[in-house]
């Protein structure tokens, strides 16, 4: 990574919050994003910007951004996606590393909420925003967040979900004493979800962080605009989709069984298994049935059967007897709960229509 651009910023102790936001060819949503963010007065928090060698036209329009608070770094050359995430949180230097992409609105007014919890808790990762973390268990409360206790309860709320960077945060003495890397290096081992796996280590070290908030909303409305998961016009390969709900689950369950203590390792793979049955199914048709949605990806709205959802729905248990086997879960009590709730999927899929 060459550093394109930086000003005399020397690592501060009172830094709390590095803000560290990835970047490609959206110069102006960039400097809006930033210019968003330097609204808050406070002198707890940077700001880094990564970008991913983006066209001339595109970096100079981040070169705009005259500020004290942001450092403008450039990779050398085109990283693609998830390297770039893996560069952009390496850039922070505050106690605590918030991801964020270029692409995305975020609401100031919960980022300043964070700023004041962060001087609340100790914590070691954690997630802003509405994500696939739903069962929380009765996990108390407290101030809007909730904190969950290493090892048990962190795990089981935290680990394997996917979620959106934006949003992810994690303190940097646990980023910079594990080895993550491998997560964001090869998509085809882990997936596009890196930041998920990272969630279940920590989670197992270190008191977490979930903050259930609406804290982003993604921007997209034309071709330039999409991920660039997405380079096809017509492609429809996309993460919600349910063949790639399967193969994500399969993934994330197969590496994090691995280092879930055995006393509660069967609860995290039903909990897994019960979230991405319901993503696949259900929250699939939702999505390609929500006209805002399918305008965000460019694609038209399309109809869902009944019986192509209880067809998916049985794929998915199907396979997931493979990752039970795999995992040495599959005992008469899972193969009981896992009944359950594909019984209660189809129950959902039928009442929903």
């Amino acid at each position: 990574m060459d550093k394109s651009k930086s000003r005399e910023q020397q690592v501060v102790n009172n830094i709390l919050l590095s803000i560290c936001i990835s970047s490609y060819n959206r110069g102006d949503r960039c400097f809006r994003l930033v210019q968003s963010i330097l609204s808050i007065e406070s002198d707890k928090y940077n700001i880094f910007i990564c970008d991913d060698h983006s066209d001339k036209n595109e970096f100079q329009k981040l070169e705009k951004i005259h500020n004290p608070k942001v450092t403008i770094l450039q990779n050398i050359s085109n990283q693609g996606p998830c390297k770039n995430w893996y560069n952009t949180i390496n850039c922070g230097n505050g106690k605590y590393i918030l991801h964020l992409l270029d692409r995305d609105i975020i609401s100031i007014q919960n980022l300043k909420i964070l700023i004041d919890i962060l001087e609340q808790y100790s914590v070691g990762v954690g997630y802003i925003g509405k994500s696939a973390m739903r069962l929380i268990n009765g996990i108390k409360r407290q101030n809007n967040v909730y904190v969950c206790k290493k090892g048990k309860e962190a795990f089981l709320v935290m680990a394997g979900v996917p979620i959106h960077p934006t949003g992810f945060l994690i303190n940097r003495e646990y980023w910079q004493k594990d080895k993550f890397q491998k997560f964001f290096f090869y998509s085809d081992k882990y997936g596009i979800y890196p930041h998920s796996y990272i969630l279940g280590e920590v989670a197992l070290k270190k008191d977490t962080l979930f903050m259930p908030v609406t804290f982003c909303r993604g921007v997209y409305g034309s071709s330039d605009n999409h991920s660039r998961f997405y380079k096809k016009e017509n492609q429809k390969d996309f993460w919600w989709m349910p063949d790639n709900v399967i193969k994500t689950a399969n993934q994330l369950i197969l590496y994090l069984s691995r280092i879930a203590e055995e006393t509660y390792k069967e609860e995290f793979v039903c909990r897994r298994f019960q979230e991405g049955l319901n993503r696949a199914t259900i929250g699939y048709k939702r999505t390609v049935q929500n006209v805002s949605e399918m305008k965000r990806y460019g694609l038209h709205i399309t109809r869902v059967t009944i019986c192509k959802q209880i067809m998916i729905s049985l794929k998915f248990k199907l396979l997931f007897i493979y990752i039970l086997k795999k995992t040495e879960t599959y005992n008469k009590k899972v193969r009981k709960q896992l009944m359950d709730a594909w019984l209660e999927n189809i129950v959902e899929i039928i009442k929903e229509g």
